[in-house]
């Protein structure tokens, strides 16, 4: 079981090569790496790897990376909850003023790197917003809905039943083996990964120039919400931080419609996407 980025990195590295040679005649197409949630921090940490550690070995023409909804840094990420909460009256104000004084002991907690604690405190905070974890009073993933089928609040059975059947295995090469939503023994083992910071490696890849990195956000996810981040990515430190933070928001259209607020400076772009859950692909 892998228990950091660097390994996670490590291993798509490997299978990226492997799988170039098996596949010759993708090599040295456009390439562009994605993913939402947790991928805030298995996205940055890949790219980094690829861009730096393997740039000769790899036969891809990068060109790109997209973080939807994505945990990257959480000590600027946390206090985001209070602000989200507010504004979308999840909460009131003097819930708000409290959240806001545990926030920031809860990044103080983050600065002395003792991850277990601070895991511990961040995550109560969080969930005095939601009440009973296992029966959370909205759907963590969209606020607009209730959450039928918790903990993950969507129906997952097409998927579930999908990769229950032997065929399906078969042509995976994955016979003998069982599919979960959920492996916590997987998730036990990266716990020492949440509060890690993995915006480091975003600036690495900013200040470098290659490639075009769009941070999105839908508007009415909570669990990663577009405070954060906005936050985390106006907090980024590159040689850009300050022109991308002082930047306007534009209206980004589908048709003649904004269906977005889009603000960008050079290769960074952050997009809020209006009326998107966690899933924006899926809204």
């Amino acid at each position: 079981m892998v228990t950091n980025e660097d390994e996670v990195a490590e291993d798509l590295a490997t299978f990226m090569m492997k799988f170039l040679e098996k596949y010759p005649q993708l090599q040295d197409k456009d390439f562009y790496i994605t993913g939402e949630s947790y991928a805030g921090h298995y996205i940055p940490a890949i790219s980094h790897n690829f861009m730096f550690k393997h740039k000769s070995e790899l036969k891809i023409n990068f060109k790109g990376m997209a973080i939807g909804n994505g945990l990257v840094d959480p000590f600027l990420q946390y206090p985001a909850y209070d602000t989200f909460s507010y504004e979308n009256k999840l909460i009131n104000r003097a819930e708000y003023d409290l959240l806001w004084g545990g926030f920031k002991g809860c990044q103080g907690i983050i600065a002395t790197h003792v991850w277990p604690v601070a895991l511990e405190v961040c995550q109560l905070l969080t969930e005095s917003i939601l009440g009973n974890p296992l029966a959370p009073r909205f759907n963590v993933y969209d606020i607009r809905e209730g959450c039928d089928k918790p903990p993950l609040c969507y129906d997952m059975s097409p998927a579930d039943n999908l990769l229950a059947r032997e065929d399906i295995k078969k042509i995976l090469g994955v016979e003998g083996r069982g599919w979960t939503e959920c492996a916590m023994g997987v998730h036990t083992a990266l716990l020492g990964d949440w509060m890690l910071n993995l915006a480091p490696k975003v600036s690495d890849i900013l200040n470098d120039g290659s490639l075009d990195v769009l941070v999105y956000s839908g508007d009415k996810d909570f669990i990663c919400n577009w405070r954060g981040g906005e936050a985390w990515t106006n907090g980024c430190k590159w040689s850009g931080q300050k022109e991308f933070k002082d930047s306007s928001y534009a209206d980004w259209n589908v048709g003649s419609s904004a269906a977005g607020s889009l603000k960008t400076y050079k290769n960074l772009k952050f997009l809020r996407v209006f009326e998107a859950g966690h899933m924006v692909p899926m809204n």
